[in-house]
C-alpha cells in the first residue's frame, strides 16, 4: 500500500515538474523573440545581397560593394551600410532598385540589431528569478511530490531480505540459495548414476526439477528488489547474474527431459549446480564488505 501511495506522488511531481519547468519567464521569451528577428533580418540581407550583386551581373557592371572580387563585405551592418551610402556610382534602373532593397534590408537589420544591444544579456541569476516568477511555485510542489514519494517507495522497498512474505514463509536469501544448491547438485548425481536412463527415470528427474523451479528457485528470483535495498545495484547485478543463468540452464534441462535428451539435460543441470555455487561465492563476498 505505502509503495502504491509513493508512486502516485512520484507520477504526479513528475507531470507538475515537466508542466512548469517547461514555461519560459517573460524576459527569456523576449529574448528569443528578437533572436529570431535577428535571424530573420540577417536572411532577408542576404537574400537582397545575392539579388543586387545579380543585377550588377546581368548588366556587366563592374563587381563593386562586396559582389564578385570587389573584396569582402565589413563585419558589421553599419559599415556595410555606411558602404553603401557613401558610393557616387550611377547605375540603371535594376541595379539601383535592388541596392535600395539591399540598403533598406540593411537599415531593418541594423535596427533589430539595436534594439537586442539595448535589452541586454540576462544572466543566469535573473534567468532564475524570471523562470521562478513564471512557473517556481507549480514546480516546487512537484518537487516536494517526488521527495515525498520517493522516501516512500524507499522505505517500502528497504525491508531486510529475511523478512517479509515471500512465500509461506520467509526465508533468508543465503539459506534459500543453499537449499536451491544443493537440490540442484543432488539431482546431477543422480542423473549421473544413471548410465542407461529410462523414461520413468526421465519423468522422475523432470518432476523433482519442476517442483525447484516451481517453488524454492521462483522465490529466489522473485526477490530482486529486497537484494538491491540490501546490496545495492550492483550487488543485486554480481548476484543475478550467475543465478540468472542457473535458470535458463535449469529451463534448458527441463526441455531437455521432455525430449528425452538425458545428455543434454545432465549436462545442463551440472553447469546450472556450478552457477549456482558461482552465485553462493558472491553472496559470501557481498556480506563479508563493511
Amino acid at each position: 500500500m505505502n509503495n502504491t501511495i509513493g508512486l502516485v506522488l512520484l507520477t504526479l511531481g513528475v507531470g507538475l515538474t515537466a508542466g512548469f519547468g517547461a514555461a519560459l519567464s517573460p524576459d527569456f521569451r523576449s529574448s528569443l523573440l528578437m533572436d529570431g528577428q535577428v535571424e530573420l533580418a540577417s536572411r532577408r540581407v542576404s537574400a537582397a545581397f545575392e539579388a543586387y550583386c545579380g543585377a550588377r551581373a546581368d548588366f556587366d557592371l563592374a563587381d563593386a560593394d562586396g559582389c564578385g572580387t570587389s573584396g569582402p563585405v565589413p563585419a558589421s551592418t553599419a559599415a556595410v551600410l555606411a558602404q553603401l551610402e557613401a558610393s557616387n556610382e550611377v547605375l540603371r534602373v535594376q541595379p539601383t532598385q535592388a541596392r535600395v532593397e539591399y540598403r533598406i534590408a540593411l537599415n531593418r537589420l541594423l535596427a533589430v540589431e539595436q534594439l537586442r544591444v539595448n535589452d541586454g544579456v540576462q544572466g543566469p541569476a535573473e534567468r532564475l528569478r524570471g523562470w521562478v516568477s513564471a512557473g517556481g511555485l507549480g514546480f516546487g510542489v512537484g518537487w516536494l511530490l517526488i521527495m515525498a514519494g520517493g522516501w516512500i517507495c524507499r522505505g517500502a522497498a528497504s525491508t531486510p531480505v529475511n523478512r517479509g512474505d515471500d512465500g509461506e514463509v520467509a526465508v533468508d536469501f543465503g539459506c534459500l540459495l543453499d537449499d536451491v544448491h544443493g537440490a540442484i547438485a543432488a539431482l546431477a548425481e543422480e542423473m549421473a548414476a544413471h548410465p542407461q536412463p529410462t523414461t520413468d527415470d526421465a519423468d522422475a528427474c523432470k518432476g523433482r526439477l519442476q517442483a525447484i523451479q516451481c517453488d524454492a528457485l521462483a522465490r529466489l528470483c522473485g526477490s530482486g528488489r529486497r537484494i538491491q535495498a540490501q546490496y545495492g545495484l550492483e550487488g543485486m547485478a554480481a548476484l543475478f547474474s550467475p543465478l540468472s543463468a542457473s535458470e535458463r540452464k535449469l529451463n534448458r534441462a527441463w526441455a531437455a527431459l521432455v525430449d528425452r535428451h538425458w545428455p543434454e539435460a545432465l549436462a545442463s543441470v551440472r553447469a546450472a549446480a556450478d552457477d549456482l555455487a558461482d552465485t553462493r561465492d558472491v553472496l559470501k563476498v557481498l556480506r563479508s564488505l563493511p
